[in-house]
């Protein structure tokens, strides 16, 4: 490093150094000012005393053995994955273990989390294109009516960090510099490269494009951060985890009496767009996964192929993962776990600071993923998009004021429903129509269950299988294959529908083919019923409730189902 670059670095530190201290003063003055408008010193609006403040963490591709796992450190010891996230906001609150994103997608799914409906009547259902990404998000109706923009409407300060959504921007030289309505505070990755890229970024920061951020002498550290980051400041580090992590946290401390929605969208662990393949750690947490083994999950390299769909079990198409892949697995399973220890790290942070302005105990703080991935199970070494439960379930910890500590529900919700939870606690109304329903009901009672179906969907080309999905261009089966290429490298693109619902998922293809899996003695779906006549009574059942299902709009996509017939003995 030149000389000059690092004492303008350890100046810079030093300042950071003075800044923080000065910050604590301040923090432990304001501290006492609440702790007095608390005991009645101060007069305090009673509005904005009581209604809550809303935490939304989301991270990118984190499939649930990533969550609440452990990994073997560098001294052979056992360690949660994500210690802070576990203690702090899992066994703080509620964590509802059937949580699953329905259109197992990164656009889509984050598309349904800001606007409570589904992908069929949001309009996202691609990551780019006119129908997917930020151009079908900007051009359908939820782009200017969705859950920002009513708890804005409803007098809430609101702000986002991070990823947003795919294709805001071009790949680098276009970047975005919108800022869609409902934020009043917008950092946001200005270009879609900058979505998977942990260095070297770009943000729009409140309608202004930055030009690529961190480190002065970031190509000179190959990459990465220097010692002693993130503490040095966001302005000198350029970890993109770090820096959403300590932007939030200034955001909730710089926060007044205003009721806010804060969301941060942390990249991790989807993997970096540039070489090496995977998620990129944070310098500190670099190798410290190293003696972890790889998960070997139930149906992982799946033996018996026999049962599963055409497209899966072609010949040319279906053969066990090969050494080198479980290789490749088991070291992208490794640098997922030690970059996700840099969001727990932003989890800490952020708890702390509630705690510390006095705001912990009126705030909702709820973390969850946009979708699952694939780690190896039914052959498919990456991905998402296929209806297995590796693709569709993730995290769903909510911790805030009515909830008790280590409370579990068993009843399946899904990311439509998380506009709905918050909209209901803020007292505020969408302008639109919604799909979800609140989660509050059954944290409040945990043993309460419901016959609800969710409606499980994807379709990369046009589609017969959704009424009305473009019937002016011609419908694709999508996911074909090339002779001789393994469809163990990534999830193969399929249209189709599903349901889920008791203990069933049900799953009708655009080729025919059709699934049914009893999730409650084969939660690895390894045990397709589909072509076995006693469940004939079973399918009618789930063909008729998916028929209803498949064209539901607001009410009709919450309406209960009849009874099911059990599984025969």
């Amino acid at each position: 490093m030149q000389g000059g670059g690092y004492k303008a670095a350890v100046a810079a530190r030093r300042e950071k150094a003075g800044k923080m201290i000065r910050r604590t003063v301040t923090m432990t003055l304001a501290s006492v000012c609440l702790g007095l408008a608390a005991a009645g010193f101060f007069a305090v609006g009673a509005n904005a005393a009581t209604r809550p403040n809303f935490v939304v963490i989301q991270t990118d591709d984190q499939p649930l053995n990533e969550f609440d796992g452990r990994f073997r450190d560098l001294y052979d010891n056992w360690r949660l994955i994500m210690p802070n996230t576990v203690r702090l906001l899992r066994d703080k609150g509620v964590t509802f273990s059937q949580y699953v994103t329905p259109f197992p997608l990164c656009a889509p799914s984050r598309a349904s989390l800001l606007s409570g409906r589904y992908a069929q009547n949001h309009g996202v259902v691609r990551i780019g294109g006119a129908r997917g990404g930020w151009a079908a998000f900007r051009d359908n109706p939820i782009g200017s009516e969705n859950m920002p923009v009513a708890l804005q409407r409803a007098g809430y300060f609101t702000a986002h960090y991070g990823k947003f959504i795919n294709f805001y921007g071009g790949s680098d030289d276009t970047a975005e510099s919108t800022v869609p309505p409902g934020w009043n505070r917008w950092v946001t990755d200005a270009t879609d490269n900058s979505t998977r890229e942990f260095y070297g970024y770009r943000q729009n920061i409140d309608g202004e494009v930055t030009d690529r951020l961190g480190w002065p002498y970031y190509d000179q550290q190959g990459g990465r951060d220097p010692e002693g980051c993130p503490w040095l400041g966001v302005q000198i580090c350029n970890y993109h985890s770090d820096s959403m992590s300590m932007q939030a946290e200034d955001q909730i401390r710089r926060s007044g009496d205003q009721p806010f929605y804060i969301q941060v969208d942390y990249h991790t662990p989807h993997g970096d767009s540039r070489p090496p393949i995977g998620p990129e750690p944070a310098i500190r947490h670099y190798d410290t996964a190293i003696r972890t083994p790889g998960p070997r999950p139930r149906g992982f390299n799946e033996r018996d192929f026999s049962d599963k769909p055409k497209f899966l079990r072609d010949a040319d198409t279906a053969a066990p993962l090969t050494g080198n892949e479980i290789i490749q697995l088991d070291n992208e399973y490794r640098k997922s776990v030690e970059a996700l220890r840099s969001v727990d790290d932003g989890v800490g942070q952020i708890i702390r600071a509630l705690r510390e302005t006095g705001k912990l105990a009126n705030t909702y703080v709820i973390y969850t993923s946009d979708n699952g991935f694939f780690t190896g199970q039914h052959r498919i070494s990456r991905g998402k998009l296929l209806p297995y439960e590796p693709a569709l379930r993730v995290p769903m910890v909510i911790r805030g004021p009515g909830i008790k500590a280590r409370t579990r529900s068993y009843e399946v919700v899904a990311n439509q429903d998380v506009a709905p939870t918050v909209l209901k606690l803020a007292g505020a109304r969408s302008g639109l129509s919604i799909d979800g329903r609140s989660m509050q009901p059954f944290w409040l009672d945990p043993k309460k269950r419901s016959r609800r179906p969710i409606l499980l969907s994807s379709y990369q080309g046009a589609t017969r299988l959704i009424p009305g999905d473009y019937p002016e261009e011609p419908v694709v089966v999508t996911g074909q294959s090339r002779k001789g290429a393994g469809i163990s490298v990534r999830s193969p693109d399929q249209n189709y529908i599903g349901i889920r619902l008791g203990p069933y998922k049900y799953i009708e293809y655009e080729s025919g083919d059709i699934e049914l899996y009893v999730l409650r003695d084969d939660p690895a779906e390894l045990d397709n019923r589909a072509g076995d006549p006693r469940y004939r009574r079973v399918i009618r059942y789930l063909d008729a409730e998916l028929e209803e299902l498949r064209g539901c709009w607001g009410q009709s996509c919450r309406n209960w189902a009849p009874p099911w017939p059990e599984p025969p003995g």
